[in-house]
């Protein structure tokens, strides 16, 4: 492992990753954190991909986004 910035950078075979990302330990910020629950909705909800990927719990998701997001 080698010095940068600061940090340890382990050799993960994609390239030079901070510690705290190759290990999981990154943070998620509200923003990224309300799209990813919008996202995983989409991919597990039954009814979403029949009434255009907007059901009631999606919309809503949808919203605490873009409310976190402005």
């Amino acid at each position: 492992m080698g010095e940068r910035s600061g940090g340890r950078w382990p050799d993960t075979g994609d390239g030079p990753k901070p510690l705290a990302v190759a290990s999981g330990v990154a943070f998620e910020g509200k923003e990224l954190a309300a799209y990813r629950a919008y996202v995983d909705h989409g991919r597990d909800c039954e009814e979403c991909p029949r009434s255009a990927f907007q059901c009631d719990t999606a919309a809503a998701l949808w919203r605490a986004y873009r409310e976190v997001r402005d």
